[in-house]
């Protein structure tokens, strides 16, 4: 089983992915696809609701091929946050508790294979989630068998927490890739227990700025110790991959790169 999954998509990325998502998946041949996709457009002025996702966008994403597509804390932002969740295929927190819209988890059923999805947070990102422990292990036993391989995109800064849930998922899961700080690591590995990791896949989307967004006004919020009613705008430079290629066998993770 092969699996892509592309990291925090930024407003551009996306045009960026139309143009070069069929050539990757071309040369690699996945046979699942997933995609972080909770900065996908911008929907707000203030520091909290700056991003999120629609309808459009995420048929623009079904039609390139990806199978599933998870979030964070923009989930729900921007005027079709609650209405995006009605499609099964995205993802939200898993631990933001049972009365937040949206699902936590999924299975993907094909080519014969069933890839189970999980999308948990950390506290740094979502201040009210629970334990992403206590989260996962009942998604796991709720699964049983059911899943030939599960991948873990955990929403976080916190290496330490995402560790630790690639330690404690070893025999159960084959990856844990993280998001939300939109920075590529150097730590992509498999590790003992056959679990693929990386602290952040990184972002896909424009360089030049501040995770992806025009700098000035991250500046001026600084300066002033608040954010302005400005608009955002996405950074103007040349679009990054933030991608990994993950190799599950047998549950287990045999490789991760990074593309």
């Amino acid at each position: 089983m092969k699996i892509l999954f592309i990291g925090d998509i930024v407003g551009p990325g996306l045009d960026w992915l139309e143009t070069h998502l069929p050539g990757i998946a071309a040369e690699h041949q996945p046979d699942f696809i997933v995609a972080n996709a909770e900065n996908m457009e911008l929907s707000g002025t203030s520091s909290f609701v700056i991003a999120g996702m629609s309808r459009a966008g995420l048929a623009r994403l079904w039609t390139l091929g990806v199978d599933a597509v998870t979030g964070g804390n923009h989930s729900w932002d921007g005027p079709e946050g609650m209405a995006v969740h009605e499609d099964n295929r995205v993802l939200r927190p898993l631990n933001y508790g049972t009365e937040a819209p949206g699902r936590g988890a999924g299975l993907i059923e094909k080519r014969g294979m069933t890839l189970g999805v999980v999308n948990l947070a950390g506290r740094d990102a979502l201040r009210l989630v629970d334990d992403p422990l206590a989260a996962l292990d009942a998604q796991l036993e709720a699964w049983g068998t059911a899943a030939d391989g599960v991948l873990v995109d955990f929403h976080g800064a916190s290496t330490e927490d995402k560790l630790t849930t690639a330690f404690a998922g070893a025999g159960r899961i084959c990856a844990v890739v993280g998001t939300h700080t939109h920075v590529r690591t150097a730590d992509a590995q498999v590790l003992p227990g056959g679990v693929a990791y990386v602290s952040d896949v990184g972002m896909t989307g424009p360089s030049g700025g501040i995770l992806g967004y025009d700098p000035q006004k991250f500046v001026a919020a600084m300066r002033a110790r608040h954010y302005s009613d400005a608009a955002w705008q996405f950074a103007s430079g040349p679009v990054e991959l933030g991608a990994v290629l993950i190799t599950c066998e047998s549950g287990r993770a045999t490789a991760i790169q990074r593309l």
